[in-house]
């Protein structure tokens, strides 16, 4: 989704609508109290706790009785009921602990992870907690193997986000699962006060954190993690061409749904050359030339992934000159149109459009298969893979004559990318108008699925779809959660048409369902929409633009129906 606004109406903007939190007010961690939902007695005879969800924290045991345990934390069940980690490679975390429990409240004490903690490597990139928390880890069951007689609670780590502002409904009950699942994800994965890739590392990635900030933004008004993340990623860039260039997209969705234009200000200049990555633009016809694939020992500069990991890629054909890479680059231009008409460099915010305009009239010829209407990964190659093209229709560079074909083309692929790339094939069928295929493949069952992860036994969106698919994955990564900000984005259809939620776009795309009902905050108001086929019920803070059943009109602020002519 993108918003284009003439220079006029992009004047800057600081003060936010009826008193929203500055986005520069962050918000300290805090820790909350999880009490178990259930305790049960496994095959081996003993007391297995479950809190329901997995959580990153720690455990307190407490009651009068003092003595020895011996307790296993961890994520998932076997099939005997016992807390365990089937998938050694993987980072599922299952930790066996041992001590002495005095009267009283006794916080279990936990092993430090030599790859997350800085304790052990001051040069390592993880985050580091405030020492107060100490040590956590992410578990959901505790089976207890031998202590007193006591209680057990967990006490669970994130960043203060209110959980009832948002809310979602509909007529799938698989894809309500989902979103339930996604939305939890962005509270249980926002333990370090800034997003990371999960609790492996518990590092900052560009495009973990985009992902992160658009599901954050579809279910809290506060933007205040989303703004930090993205500075902390400006002044630590990670090594992937794409991901320098999803600090871009960032930058202009945290214009958008603020309505803030000091971030901007900020750091105008490296977002306009150095995230741009305009040095390896070829003065011929304007297409970034990254040299490829990263490769061990390779000289410093654009390290291509498209997908990771990389046997996600389906097939993709690195070339020095990328498809997928270009394609974002001409949605950079773009935001970056925007973005300078909204600090008043009228200049060059033209100077930005007519450079995508050449570089889209380039992309045509440089990756058209004229005789299939589909786009090849990238110059000199003739392989067609579902990247190339799910980045092309993203970012607006499909012709629309040849949406039909391409469109065709991502329904027969499936799921053929990671959860990452999950992302923009989603867009894409969205843009294209065939939610119906995007709300397929988010309901759908099977080990390449949301569902799926449900059905391993996950409560947060995994880092892969599976062990298979990434043997070291975690069970805790918000880039899993894409679900949550298409549906708040396209299936719901609430988005910002001006800056800070001004004026509202509501475009609902039922994709095949029959009932939808759900809340957006912003930092506006709350949106509200109630939406069947037939009739729009919706309540907007402010000026909303409504398209419904292919009309659109305007509505000043206040409730509103719409019925199908």
């Amino acid at each position: 989704m993108r918003v284009a606004l003439g220079f006029a109406a992009m004047a800057a903007q600081v003060l936010l609508l009826n008193g929203a939190d500055d986005p520069y007010n962050y918000k300290e961690l805090v820790s909350r109290e999880v009490s178990p939902v259930r305790s049960v007695q496994n095959a081996a005879g003993r007391t297995v706790v479950d809190f329901g969800r997995d959580a990153v924290g720690w455990l307190v045991l407490s009651g009068p009785e003092a003595g020895p345990y011996e307790l296993v934390m961890g994520e998932l069940l076997n099939e005997r009921g016992e807390v365990t980690n089937a998938y050694p490679r993987s980072t599922i975390r299952c930790r066996r602990v041992k001590g002495v429990k005095q009267a009283g409240e006794h916080r279990v004490p936990l092993p430090p992870d030599r790859l997350n903690l800085k304790g052990y490597d001051p040069n390592a990139p993880a985050i580091l907690l405030p020492e107060r928390f100490g040590v956590v880890m992410p578990f959901r069951y505790v089976e207890v193997v031998s202590g007193p007689v006591m209680e057990l609670r967990q006490m669970a780590v994130n960043y203060p986000i209110d959980m009832g502002k948002s809310a979602f409904t509909c007529d799938c009950a698989d894809l309500v699962r989902v979103y339930d699942m996604c939305k939890y994800s962005i509270l249980a994965t926002s333990f370090c006060g800034v997003y990371v890739d999960g609790d492996r590392e518990r590092t900052p990635y560009e495009a973990d954190a985009y992902i992160n900030q658009l599901c954050h933004y579809a279910i809290d008004d506060d933007c205040s993690l989303a703004r930090k993340s993205h500075e902390w990623l400006m002044e630590h860039w990670t090594w992937p061409t794409e991901w320098r260039q999803h600090s871009i997209k960032m930058a202009w969705a945290d214009w958008m749904w603020t309505g803030d234009t000091r971030s901007l200000a900020k750091h105008y200049g490296r977002l306009a050359h150095e995230k741009l990555m305009e040095r390896y633009a070829r003065t011929s016809d304007g297409l970034l030339e990254t040299g490829g694939e990263r490769r061990k020992g390779a000289k410093p500069g654009a390290s291509d992934i498209v997908d990771w990991p990389d046997g996600e890629r389906d097939g993709f054909v690195f070339r020095p000159v990328n498809a997928v890479v270009n394609a974002f680059y001409h949605r950079n231009l773009l935001e970056l149109a925007d973005i300078a008409g909204a600090l008043g460099k009228d200049d060059d915010a033209r100077a930005f459009i007519a450079r995508a305009k050449a570089v889209n009239a380039s992309f045509q010829r440089a990756f058209l298969d004229a005789g299939t209407g589909l786009y090849v990964d990238g110059e000199g190659t003739s392989h067609i893979s579902l990247h190339a093209n799910a980045a092309a229709l993203a970012f607006g560079l499909v012709p629309p004559e040849r949406v039909q074909g391409v469109v065709a083309f991502l329904e027969r692929k499936g799921m053929a990318c990671s959860v990452y790339f999950a992302q923009y094939l989603l867009e894409a069928l969205c843009e294209a108008g065939r939610a119906d295929v995007a709300v397929r493949l988010m309901s759908a069952t099977g080990e390449r699925s949301w569902v799926g992860m449900l059905n391993f036994g996950s409560t947060i969106s995994m880092e892969a779809w599976s062990p298979a698919a990434k043997p070291n994955l975690d069970l805790n990564h918000a880039w899993g959660a894409v679900p949550l900000n298409i549906i708040a984005r396209y299936i719901v259809g609430v988005t910002p048409r001006e800056p800070g939620f001004r004026t509202v776009s509501i475009r609902p795309q039922l994709g095949g369902l029959g009932h939808v009902k759900a809340t957006v905050p912003t930092v506006a108001g709350a949106v509200h929409v109630d939406v069947t086929p037939d009739m729009l019920t919706f309540t907007s803070p402010t000026p909303a633009e409504v398209t419904f059943a292919g009309v659109t009109r305007r509505f000043p602020p206040g409730r509103h129906t719409c019925r199908r002519q």
